[in-house]
């Protein structure tokens, strides 16, 4: 009897090496099947817009079809290993991984907050300059929402009753979608199935790479081909962060609900290369 197929999906942000790592697996690893957000695939929802509200909502009756669509797709590949990296995965299936998915795996990707939130928020300002069709939906009590952030209504959002600025709302997102990762992590205990990357010093390593395929035993092209698509945003250049960011991260880090922060000084977090400078930020 053959092994049961192994499906493995990235646990991370938007702007965190997800493109990078999906042309790794599509040109180095065999039998499986490799996608990233996949907009033009019949039959495999990307679980942006309408999911991460419902999800959001606990609008079960409308999300779970989705979800199951998704894993009936997977479950018709014809191949023993399924990897999708996906940053919608965290913002829409998280509450309902540990019942759909039989036999999953994850890649833990994360990288400063800073620079994710900064990305993020300057992805967004080039998305909306560019007037991008589809960039919206429409939610279910009418409100025009981006469609690949969450929603603003999560707990920890509702935390903040004052006006946040775009920056601090992908700070608190990331945040959030973190918190998310080791909910699922440690509630299906999942930690062995778990690989984790530092994005900031490791995602570009061959060595880590080399760790990564020989933790899941992927199946793998004997030379490494590592020249691999990194998503820019066009026109733009380097990720700078500016005194003014660290000042909003300041004023919003100080009111994190305790067990967010806890989070922070946890595992995996504590050992990441960003640590000491967000600490001191948080500290300050």
């Amino acid at each position: 009897m053959n092994p049961p197929q192994l499906v493995l999906f990235a646990l991370a942000s938007g702007r965190s090496g997800t493109s990078y790592l999906a042309d790794f697996f599509t040109k180095n690893i065999t039998q499986c099947y490799s996608t990233h957000e996949p907009y033009f695939t019949p039959g495999n929802p990307t679980l942006f817009g309408k999911p991460i509200e419902w999800n959001t909502q606990g609008n079960d009756s409308a999300l779970i079809p989705v979800l199951e669509r998704k894993c009936c797709f997977i479950a018709g590949r014809q191949q023993p290993f399924y990897f999708e990296s996906n940053h919608a995965f965290l913002k829409a299936f998280n509450s309902h991984a540990g019942a759909l998915l039989r036999n999953p795996g994850f890649i833990h990707l994360v990288r400063n907050p800073l620079l994710v939130a900064k990305s993020e928020y300057v992805r967004e300002q080039a998305i909306r300059q560019l007037h991008l069709p589809f960039a919206e939906y429409t939610s279910d009590t009418g409100e025009r929402l981006f469609r690949w952030a969450l929603t603003g209504h999560e707990a920890l959002f509702r935390h903040y009753p004052g006006t946040l600025s775009r920056f601090q709302f992908y700070l608190l997102q990331w945040l959030e979608i973190e918190h998310r990762a080791m909910q699922l992590i440690r509630g299906n205990q999942w930690q062995n199935r778990v690989f984790f990357i530092d994005v900031d010093v490791d995602l570009k390593r061959e060595a880590v790479l080399k760790d990564m395929v020989r933790f899941f035993d992927l199946p793998h092209q004997a030379v490494f081909n590592l020249n691999l698509r990194r998503n820019k945003t066009p026109f733009m250049g380097p990720t700078i962060i500016t005194a003014q960011d660290k000042q909003e991260f300041r004023a919003i880090a100080r009111d994190f609900p305790d067990n967010y922060k806890t989070l922070l000084h946890a595992e995996p977090y504590r050992h990441c290369s960003w640590y000491a400078e967000v600490s001191q930020l948080m500290a300050d």
